[in-house]
């Protein structure tokens, strides 16, 4: 049975099938944002409010919340064409990027020998990953963007070996530097992916030189303009271009080092002794090696990673060179950018690692169908194991959120549902006045910082009710309110799935 569906499969029209999955791709998007019932992530409060500066004609002080607007401008842009307020313009644009990131998925696998069975395994193997779909997609942050333009540039850069025109150097580029307007990392691909024409071109010198310039081309006229703009105005300096000074600075080593160094000093006089000092700096690296192992199994999922090891390993013969050359290069780029990361500010979120992940998933995709016409015993259970747990992945995808996901909008609106005269509300958590549509006061203080300074400023005493974050593991703001202020009583406290988090509320007994 399964055979003749496969057989199905293989000769349903390939155009079609990529188009259809596509556009799965699109409402399964759609769906993930549906079930959260307008939850956010912390940083999209941030761009919301970037993007609701540009609409409103506020150009410096949307560049003053944050120095890399494109996202926020995308969402501005959407907002003044379709009329739909902010958050949904963000819903929409998500969609749109995931389409954008779904379709050059799908050609890259096309581009890696692919056929209709690898199509098919790539979306199911991609729609069940529970950290892309079931987590990150439906955050509404850059990260969408920065997939489509990413993928999209890498599809670019393998035409461009093939045909070595001019006009896929251009859009290679264009593509790369759009997603590096996304997120940073994207330049390092930029700078560095075009080495490797070196191994792939003829012996002709010539040739590789006329090449490696195509695909630095439009980095090159980049790059001049910015040099003349800052000899031009010796006001302007790279601080004035975004964050590119943190690419392109003398200190670059220094930046990169200092914490780490400073780190490993302490875990050499703190930790190991004077005996074991020296094993400082190689712990911290193994450490760090465990770190991106561990998130490389979160972003890809143990299925996709296991399917891309043995991928991996048997397409040395079957890819075309000059895609599996794009493809590992890239691979060994994303886990420098990785480590970059982890060096600097010994911080690596998982979403760092969805640039690797990708890639992964297109080897997996390919073992996957391969495995689906071994008629080796082992294998085929093996191949049965592996689309039963994508299955249930993508199941537990799209199911609706359990109670307690949307805790924080819930105590919002039990606060609104109690304050029937508007009685003013001191939130700690910029989510929170989000919901409540406060206005913005930045999101980069803690939480707690926020209540001990309206403590301090004495503001805190003009609330009528305070709507506190507090955790099994983090509740110093309960005990400070209550040492310090008694008037504050408990009324109510909601809280998230099995209790880990819970939004703590007090009513000023003195108003």
């Amino acid at each position: 049975m399964i055979d003749q569906w496969l057989n199905k499969l293989d000769n349903h029209n390939t155009k079609s099938l990529f188009w259809i999955i596509v556009g799965a791709s699109i409402l399964l998007a759609a769906w993930m944002q549906y079930i959260q019932h307008g939850w956010i992530n912390p940083d999209s409060v941030l761009y919301f409010e970037q993007a609701k500066q540009f609409a409103q004609g506020e150009w410096k002080a949307g560049f003053k919340i944050f120095e890399w607007p494109l996202y926020a401008a995308c969402i501005s842009l959407i907002h003044k064409i379709t009329y739909l307020p902010i958050q949904n313009s963000a819903q929409l644009l998500n969609m749109l990027f995931f389409g954008i990131a779904t379709a050059s998925f799908l050609k890259l696998i096309q581009l890696a020998g692919g056929n209709n069975r690898t199509l098919f395994f790539g979306m199911l193997l991609l729609f069940s990953s529970l950290y892309i779909v079931g987590d990150v997609l439906e955050m509404l942050m850059r990260d969408e963007g920065y997939w489509a333009f990413y993928l999209t540039a890498l599809v670019y850069f393998i035409g461009y070996l093939d045909s070595g025109k001019l006009s896929h150097a251009v859009l290679w580029q264009l593509s790369m530097m759009t997603a590096t307007l996304f997120r940073i990392e994207g330049i390092l691909f930029l700078l560095f992916l075009p080495v490797i024409v070196i191994a792939l071109q003829p012996e002709n010198y010539k040739n590789k030189l006329m090449m490696m310039l195509k695909a630095y081309s439009f980095c090159f006229i980049i790059g001049l303009s910015i040099l003349i703009t800052i000899f031009l105005h010796p006001e302007i300096n790279m601080a004035s271009f975004g964050r590119l000074d943190e690419v392109f600075t003398l200190n670059l080593f220094d930046e990169f080092t200092k914490k780490f160094l400073t780190q490993a000093d302490i875990m050499s006089k703190e930790v190991l002794g004077g005996y074991l000092e020296e094993f400082a700096i190689p712990g911290l690296l193994l450490t760090f090696l465990y770190v991106t192992g561990s998130k490389i199994l979160t972003a890809a999922g143990w299925v996709g990673t296991a399917l891309a090891f043995f991928g991996i390993k048997n397409t040395s013969n079957t890819m075309p060179p000059k895609v599996r050359m794009t493809l590992l290069t890239s691979s060994a780029i994303a886990l420098i950018v990785m480590y970059l990361i982890i060096t600097k500010v010994f911080v690596l979120s998982s979403r760092y690692v969805v640039a690797l992940a990708w890639i992964l998933l297109i080897f997996a995709s390919i073992y996957l169908a391969d495995l689906s016409s071994n008629t080796h015993k082992n294998k085929r259970r093996l191949f049965i194991i592996f689309c039963i747990i994508s299955c249930l992945s993508f199941v537990k995808n799209v199911l609706p959120k359990r109670e307690g996901y949307n805790y924080q909008q819930d105590a919002v609106s039990w606060v609104k549902s109690q304050n029937k005269e508007n009685h003013p509300v001191f939130y700690d958590d910029s989510r929170m006045r989000y919901y409540a549509k406060q206005p913005f006061k930045g999101t980069g203080t803690p939480n707690f910082i926020e209540l001990i300074n309206a403590h301090e400023n004495n503001s805190i005493n003009n609330y009528t009710y305070l709507v506190i974050n507090s955790s099994k593991n983090d509740f110093e703001s309960e005990q400070f309110i209550s040492s310090n202020l008694p008037n504050f009583i408990e009324i109510n406290r909601i809280s998230s799935y099995k209790d880990k988090k819970q939004v703590v509320i007090y009513q000023n007994s003195t108003n």
